[in-house]
């Protein structure tokens, strides 16, 4: 394939909206994925491809016409290339590893160039030379959001991050460069560089609290001491480093300023737009920065009544109109473009809209506005900057004046979106593509302009053009094929639109010729569709596929038989490719029989009709192309190669196709990367492979082992997404994912090359085969064509586009139920309508209701039989209803049973058993999630305690006391108690055998009895009468666990005293609390408090389990009284209530792990095998009872011998009656026998006797009852004053216990303190070693600068004394002339050119709109310098300057030693110049080193105040006292005690001070009533006396306003005249006549000024019409003046020089004779001078003498 020729680049469309630059007066450049575009306002265009390995950041230099493109790839480069020849001026190496991010131009000749990772560095260059100057290091923290040069001073340089703002300033010495960062400065406080600086929050009403002020809050507040150790946040968290330095940003959430834009003004200030629309203004020379405006809030946008620029940081002045237009405000998003203007600074952002806003006024205001109507990316100023270009990520440019709102143009619109497919028309003239959005559009393939364009409004999937019709078709989202005619390309047409799938259209694929258009889709349906116009394109067949349709092809022979190749994916994963093969074959016999050759009407091929093979392929793929001989070519999927099958014929193949893999024949080079798609050429001659790499590879079919390879996109957007070939396959067209559209064409005409002689041959067959087949396809293509331009436009339905107003219409099958229902009501016969396709069903859909009309004209005959018997069965079943509604409720069967609908039964009791088990699955996963958290909770708070948690209720209230749950110790806390305990033991025996040799033998008596009382058991109850915080006798207890045992001998205190030793929790181990001063010790002190409290819990515990046993004593007792009480209660017949006390679930929690039957309110659910186990054991236990009731040998025998009890009982006999003679019932008193009247005396005498028995019983038992019930009170009474005890021992317990976790809290906070010091003394170490790192490096760049200004010095020197040697030497050089010419020649040497002021550029004026055109930069004033000195100097060294007898060499030496005279004097100032730089760079350096010392001193203070701050802290050791509550004199603070500054003294000193206190104030108070009074009587005499003089003052007042009062004429006239009133009267009279006479006088000068007002007005008209006729003859003349200038230059050529010449000989002559006559003139009044001068030498003297 390489031997055809060359593939070139012809043109490339595409822009995402990116940077878009002037790179000359009117030629825009951009990216265009992998090129650089050229577009002029005129519309030219121009496209270079870059040669380099992809294409990264791009910059355009407008004033030097050049850009730089950088690599993307490993150690990428820079090329800089010159405008417009593409000249390489330069390549820029070593500047990052991997990526650059950022490139920018300055306006003289360097560029910056930002890397990416890892490196993130800036990199200053000189591109014109390719020279590397310097580099400086970013945060890797933040990306840059935008960089730029100042253009009036290319050493100035900002960027800006999403949380920092920078400014660098370029140092220079010599040839070595450097950047040196300074921070900008929000607020009044300066920082250092080093010094993170927040910005602004976005909302101004937040008012930050300035840092340096704000008191930094220590955990030392509340402590007892007035020495506080305060350290940094850092410190606090442990952190050390950077993450020490990054964790104020961490933890500040407050929402602050974006900064996403940039524009330097000329001046040096720098305004920045941020992303919330705020602006930001930075003072060049102080580096201050401040939010000149913010805008208004989202609420009060729409009526807010600020003023137009929103919220001012400088004034906040409302305005009294409110604002209307949104647009009229700088919101969110409206300055992230920004550009400066001499009018003011234009923004443009995303809301579409260009706003020109004037910043020079104190308001920042919009005085100019334009609306875009796309969101705008990118903006530039032309080089005049009269234009501007708006890039848009919509994919336009438009040009816009400044100045002119209405002069917006469009320049580019080449819409936005990926392209999801090309094709090309016939003719080979234009291509279409098609968005993802729906737009169409068509491009010419010589130019690439953009033809037209046409949205079909729906989201497009794939794009076929007709080989045979400009015909255009589209696959849309919603499964629609549009058909577009592009007859006339300028003006598409939407003719027509099938919807054949339910899903997006994926593929679309004509035949060869056109006649047959195939579609596919994810449904897996394959449909042949009539691509010609006459046929409407209407759909034939189809057929299916599995899996998801990765490609499909076809190829047809010379029979006109088209062979379709398909590849699908089954297995689900589409990354996977293609792992099948369908191939089938349409031939024109088999349409021309569909019915036959289909299995239905909805026309779906027959397999074997179509010849249809469906095998795996051996190894999956992707794309596919099918070409003569059954050759087909994929790409594989596991080595990327591409493949060669040869596909089997169905006779060739196996029966079983379940083991079959279609294996590859052969195997070539492929791509890098997995994926891509195969494409053959027109003339199926050329394969075309692409792929996710970004290149594309072509082929011949004969020579595939050769390629020729161009790389169109880039591999990291995706690579390429679909090509194709041009008609006469000399085009090649690709799209990507990078929104580009190329054009590669073989050996273009511009590149000037050709094919070779093999190459020639292949493109003529290329050319031959597209003429071939054009002549073909010509006949049928006319009538085609004229068929298409009859069609009319097609336009979708409004199904398609439903809205939300409209009510949704009732469906088919709701209104066929409705109408089944009434039938039903009727009983009449219900016929299901002939279904009618929805207005949205597919062209499938369509098919199969048709086949549903031919089965249902088929069938009716026995579908009407059908119906008649159904209703005759619901008649019949409707009359058996009404018979079972008549029957007793005992026969009546159940609605269900009348249901003949079995399945229909079934299928609802299987739709309830599986909701049943769906609930019951759930409820199970419920009961097991609550299993686990129960388990868990058990565990963590019973399980594993070994004390279980409890209380103790009291039976007569409501008072309750639990225990300490306690847990089990582990071994590692055992074994560290073991070890604290066995090192205290030791430190004690150390201090004692110490102590034994310095301490007098009573001391060490004492010490042995201190330690002997400690060792004792202290009484448990010592603490219960006394004061909390005293003793017996009043002491104060200095602590609760003996931690102040050794500081306690000189204060008289027992040990027995400490209330932790007389709950079990004294031990002599523990440290003092005045020697806790190492980290060991107050560990140690942790451990023996720790183990102190759990021993004062454990021996609580103990106490509580005695009550608990007792409790369960009494209750024990208190049920066996309740047997007896219940005994007598049942005896006496009482209605009392007996006590019955049982223990609660706070007294055992255990009952709450069990559950019993009675807690359960509802009903339990069995199963069924559950009942029956139920009923099977209760009628076993019926029978068991049956048997014994049948013969109980034992309860007969009792009855009958002993009367059915074993004991008799007092009370059972008491309660028999004395048996009633039988003759007291039967026989009247008086027919008595004396037997009988004895019997009856008897029986009273019993009976009373009896009674008496009772009631003597009765008494007792009620005493005994009495008794029990009062013995059961008196117990609880007691259990409950036994619990009020151990209450209080519980509440004295937990102040112990409280007091001892106090001193654990205190003592870990001591330890954190200690870590914090570490922390922040290792981050204070570390600063000293990175500032030494850093004066160690300044050190040595001061040395080394040092050194280079000494050595340039020393050449300065040497060359300052060679132009004074040369300045000197004059003479000695011209020694050869007179003295008067070397006089004359030395002056002309002396001369020089005047300077040049550089005010504006060539060609500026004052209506240039060029804020810049004032301050040119540095390389434009040294350009125009070097041209005007160049000019001077030939100027000076013309012949005519030469003075009159100077021979011409002698002239021309002159010329020459001063030409070199004058570069030495430049490079004398070019030196001076530099060496002032490098004096400046050395001083910068020192002075950076000083501020190096100067840093690691202070750091060194801060080290050692820190050092001091902690040694205080270990030394002022906190102590916790017990201190009775009423002795504390401090005020309570919000929260806690502050004792920060107070003082432990003794309660005497307090109470003899308030004594004194008290005394002395009495006497003050005495003293002080005393002097009231006195002082009240000074007071009101002293106000008495005011008052008179008060008086005296106004009475001396009036007798002066008396004495001077004034008596004017008009008094005396008041006062003398009788009718002063009339008076007054007829003098206002003459006054209004006075008026009137003025006024009319005033109207007549009114009058005549307004005649000579329009006479004058009349006079400036006519002068006015003069002035015009005088210019329109100025102009005439002007043109003549011209033209006879033009023909005077044109005819000053053809005359003869004779005449000039001579003028010119005399001129010269006449020169040379002046220049002579003012040297002799000269030379006269010199000589006139010394004459004087000798003269008035010899002159005498006369002076007069005055006498």
């Amino acid at each position: 394939m390489d031997q055809i020729g060359n593939l070139e680049l012809s043109w490339a469309q595409g822009y995402s909206g990116g940077k878009a630059n002037y790179i000359d007066k009117d030629v825009i450049c951009y990216l265009c994925g992998h090129n650089i575009k050229f577009v002029a306002e005129d519309g030219a265009e121009t496209v270079f491809n870059f040669p380099g390995e992809g294409v990264g950041p791009f910059a355009a230099h407008s004033l030097s016409r050049c850009f730089a493109v950088a690599e993307q790839c490993l150690n990428p480069k820079i090329y800089v290339f010159v405008y417009p020849t593409f000249r390489k001026l330069s390549i820029l190496e070593n500047g990052a590893k991997l990526e650059y991010s950022q490139l920018f131009f300055s306006s003289s000749d360097f560029l910056c160039s930002l890397s990416g990772i890892p490196e993130f560095e800036l990199t200053l260059w000189n591109f014109q030379n390719g020279s590397k100057l310097c580099t400086f290091a970013l945060s890797r923290e933040n990306i840059p959001t935008s960089l730029s040069f100042n253009p009036g001073n290319w050493r100035q340089l900002c960027v800006t991050t999403e949380k920092t703002i920078s400014m660098l300033t370029i140092e220079q010495s010599d040839k070595y460069y450097v950047m040196q960062p300074s921070v900008v400065q929000f607020g009044k406080f300066n920082w250092p560089y080093n010094r993170r600086v927040r910005l602004p929050p976005t909302d101004p009403d937040i008012e930050e609290e300035d840092e340096r002020d704000r008191e930094i809050p220590t955990r030392a507040s509340t402590r007892m001491t007035r020495y506080t150790v305060d350290v940094p946040k850092a410190a606090k968290a442990g952190l050390v480093g950077e993450m020490a330095e990054q964790l104020d940003d961490i933890q500040d959430q407050t929402d602050r300023v974006k900064p996403v834009s940039q524009i330097w003004t000329p001046i040096g200030d720098l305004y920045i737009g941020c992303k919330g629309g705020q602006l930001i203004k930075v003072d060049g020379e102080t580096h201050k920065a401040q939010v000149i405006y913010y805008p208004p809030k989202v609420p009060d946008t729409p009526g807010s009544r600020m003023s137009s620029a929103g919220i001012q940081r400088e004034s906040m002045v409302d305005m009294k109109q409110p604002v209307e237009d949104v647009s009229d405000m700088l919101l969110e998003g409206s300055v992230n473009c920004i550009g400066l203007h001499k009018r003011g600074l234009y923004c443009a952002g995303t809301d579409g809209t260009v706003r020109l806003v004037d910043v020079k006024s104190s308001d920042v205001n919009i005085i100019e506005k334009c609306h875009i109507g796309v969101p705008v990316t990118s903006m530039a100023f032309s080089p005049s900057y009269r234009h501007l270009v708006l890039g848009s990520s919509h994919g336009t440019l438009h040009l816009y004046e400044p100045g002119a709102p209405d002069s917006l143009k469009l320049l580019k619109d080449l819409h936005h979106g990926l392209f999801v497919g090309i094709s090309c028309l016939p003719g080979n003239e234009h291509c279409v593509t098609a968005r993802e959005g729906g737009e169409l559009q068509v491009w010419s393939i010589d130019k690439g302009h953009l033809v037209s364009s046409y949205n079909v409004g729906v989201p497009v999937f794939s794009i076929a053009c007709s080989p045979m019709l400009h015909v255009c078709a589209l696959g849309t989202a919603g499964g629609f094929i549009y058909y577009l005619d592009l007859t006339n390309v300028e003006e598409p047409r939407l003719i027509q639109g099938v919807k054949v799938y339910e899903g997006p259209v994926m593929q679309l694929v004509y035949q060869d010729e056109g006649r047959y258009l195939l579609s596919a889709s994810e449904e897996g349906h394959i449909f042949i569709i009539d691509g010609r116009a006459t046929e409407n394109f209407k759909p034939l067949a189809h057929t299916d596929a599995k899996g998801e349709i990765q490609a499909v092809t076809t190829y047809t022979d010379a029979k006109n038989t088209m062979s379709v190749v398909v590849t699908h994916n089954t297995s689900g994963n589409k990354r996977m490719g293609a792992n099948c093969l369908t191939t089938f074959e349409v031939s024109d016999d088999v349409m021309r029989d569909l019915r036959y050759n289909c299995n239905s009407l909805k026309y779906d091929f027959k397999d074997k009709s179509i010849k249809k093979v469906s095998v795996k392929l051996a190894v999956p793929s992707y794309g596919a192309a099918i070409s003569e001989g059954n050759t087909m070519f994929t790409m594989a999927q596991n080595n990327k190669a591409v493949q060669q099958h040869t596909l089997p014929r169905l006779e060739e193949l196996p029966k079983d196709l379940r083991k079959f893999r279609l294996e590859p024949v052969s195997e070539f080079q492929g791509h890098q990367l997995p994926g891509g798609r195969v494409l053959l050429s027109p003339h199926h001659k050329w394969l075309a492979t692409y792929g996710a790499d970004g290149s594309v590879l072509l082929r011949t079919i004969g020579q595939m082992d050769k390629t020729v390879c161009i790389t169109p996109h880039d591999y990291r957007i995706g690579g390429v997404k679909c090509m194709a070939f041009g008609e006469d396959s000399q085009n090649i067209f690709t799209t990507g994912y990078d929104g580009v559209l190329t054009c590669y064409s073989w050996n273009p005409p511009l590149t000037g090359r050709s094919y070779t002689p093999t190459g020639s041959g292949k493109a003529k067959s290329a050319i031959e085969a597209a003429r071939a087949k054009k002549s073909r396809l010509m006949t049928s293509q006319k009538e085609e064509n004229e068929h298409l331009a009859n069609m009319a436009d097609w336009t979708p339905e409004d199904i398609m586009r439903p809205s939300s107003d409209k009510i949704p219409p009732m469906s088919r099958e709701e209104k066929e139920k409705v109408k089944r229902d009434e039938a039903l009501e009727r009983d009449e016969i219900y016929k299901t309508p002939t279904p009618v396709p929805e207005p949205d069903a597919t062209w499938l859909q369509v098919q199969e209701l048709e086949s549903f009309k031919e089965e249902d004209k088929q069938y009716a005959d026995v579908k009407k039989n059908l119906r008649v018997s159904i209703r005759d069965m619901r008649r019949t079943l409707q009359s058996m209803l009404k018979n079972n509604e008549t029957l007793p409720e005992i026969e009546q069967l159940n609605r269900h049973e009348f249901d003949l609908d079995i399945e229909e039964q079934l299928r609802l009791q299987a739709e309830a058993d599986q909701e049943v088990e769906r609930v019951r699955e759930e409820i199970e996963f419920e009961n097991l999630a609550k299993m686990y958290l129960r388990e868990m909770i058990k565990r963590e708070c019973w399980d594993d305690m070994v004390v279980k948690g409890r209380a103790v209720q009291a039976f007569n209230s409501n008072l309750e006391v639990s225990n300490f749950p306690m847990r089990e110790r582990l071994p590692e806390t055992v074994k560290l108690i073991e070890k604290v305990t066995k090192r205290r033991q030791v430190e004690i025996a150390e201090a004692k055998a110490l102590d034994d040799r310095h301490i007098p033998m009573p001391k060490r008596k004492a010490r042995k009895e201190l330690i002997e009382t400690t060792s004792k058991p202290a009484p448990t109850t010592a603490d219960d009468e006394l004061g909390e915080g005293e003793d017996d006798e009043g002491r104060e207890q200095p602590s609760t666990t003996g931690s102040l045992v050794a500081d306690t001998i000189g204060y008289n205190i027992s040990v027995t005293d400490i209330l932790g030793a007389q709950y079990g929790g004294g031990s002599e181990l523990f440290y003092s609390q005045f020697e806790l001063h190492s980290r060991e010790q107050k560990i140690n002190q942790i451990v023996l408090l720790e183990d102190a409290i759990y021993r004062i819990k454990q021996v609580f515990n103990k106490d509580f389990d005695e009550l608990f046993i007792k409790k369960e004593q009494e209750i024990g007792k208190i049920k066996e009284k309740n047997k007896r009480i219940r005994k007598i209660i049942a005896d006496l017949d009482l209605a009392e209530e007996v006590i019955e006390p049982s223990m609660g679930v706070a007294e055992k929690p255990e009952t709450l792990l069990t559950v019993e039957d009675d807690e359960v309110k509802v009903e339990r659910y069995y199963t069924p095998e559950q009942r029956k186990a139920i009923e099977k054991k209760e009628k076993e236990e019926e029978e068991r009872r049956a048997r014994e009731r049948g013969d109980n040998q034992r309860e007969r025998a009792l009855n009958q011998m002993m009367g059915g009890v074993l004991e008799i009982k007092k009370e059972d006999e008491l309660k028999k009656d004395v048996p009633k003679p039988a003759f007291m019932t039967q026989k009247d008193e008086n027919d008595w026998s004396e037997e009988e009247q004895k019997l009856a005396k008897d029986y009273e005498k019993k009976v009373k006797d009896l009674q008496e028995e009772r009631e003597k019983y009765r008494k007792q038992l009620e005493t005994e009852l009495r008794k029990n019930q009062s013995l059961i009170q008196e117990g609880m009474a007691g259990f409950d004053e036994m619990l009020n005890t151990v209450f209080m021992k519980k509440i004295k317990v937990m102040m112990v216990i409280y007091q001892e976790e106090l001193k654990i809290l205190r003592l870990r906070y001591s330890l954190l303190v200690e870590e914090e010091l570490e922390t922040r003394e290792s981050e204070l170490n570390r600063l000293v070693e990175h500032k030494k790192h850093l004066k160690t490096l300044a050190t040595q760049a001061v040395m080394e600068t040092r050194k280079n200004v000494d050595n340039y010095r020393e050449q300065y020197d040497i060359l300052l004394a060679e132009d004074k040697v040369m300045d000197k030497a004059f003479k000695r050089e011209f020694n050869d002339v007179s003295a008067v010419q070397q006089d004359q020649l030395y002056r002309l040497f002396k001369r020089r050119p005047r300077a040049l002021k550089i005010t504006r550029g060539e060609g500026d004026n004052i209506t240039l709109p060029n804020p810049f055109a004032d301050r040119p930069s540095t390389a434009r004033q040294n350009a125009q310098s070097k041209a005007y000195m160049d000019q001077a100097m030939d100027d000076l060294d013309k012949q005519s300057n030469c003075p009159e007898g100077v021979e011409p060499q002698v002239w021309e030496r002159l010329c020459m030693y001063r030409r070199q005279k004058v570069e030495n004097e430049n490079l004398l100032k070019l030196r001076a110049h530099i060496l002032a730089e490098m004096q400046q760079f050395q001083q910068k350096r020192q002075e950076e080193d000083d501020q190096l010392k100067n840093d690691i001193d202070s750091i060194g203070e801060q080290l050692n105040k820190l050092r001091d701050d902690r040694t205080r802290f270990n030394l002022n050791l906190e102590v916790q006292l017990l201190l009775k509550q009423g002795q504390v004199e401090v005020d309570a603070g919000s929260f806690i005690h502050d004792y920060k500054d107070s003082a432990l003294i003794h309660r005497n000193v307090v109470e003899d001070l308030n004594g004194t206190i008290k005394q002395l104030g009495e006497s003050k108070i005495a003293s002080m009533v005393e002097s009231k009074d006195f002082r009240k009587g000074i007071i009101q005499l002293e106000w008495e006396h005011k008052k008179m003089l008060m008086v005296i003052e106004d009475l001396q007042n009036k007798m002066k306003d008396v004495q001077f009062m004034k008596v004017t004429r008009e008094i005396q006239l008041f006062l003398n005249s009788p009718d002063y009133e009339g008076r007054k009267s007829e003098e206002v009279g003459k006054l209004e006549l006075t008026i009137l006479q003025q006024k009319r006088i005033h109207e007549k000068t009114l009058d005549d000024k307004n005649k000579s007002l329009r006479d004058l007005e009349r006079t400036i008209k006519q002068k006015e019409n003069d002035n015009e006729q005088l210019l329109k003859e100025l102009e005439d003349l002007n043109v003549s003046v011209h033209e006879r200038r033009h023909i005077e230059q044109v005819n000053a050529d053809r005359r003869s020089d004779a005449g000039s010449e001579k003028r010119y000989q005399e001129i010269v002559q006449r020169r040379k004779l002046v220049d002579l006559a003012k040297a002799q003139a000269q030379e006269v009044a010199v000589l006139r001078a010394e004459v004087e001068r000798l003269r008035m030498r010899t002159f005498p003297a006369l002076v007069q003498v005055e006498h």
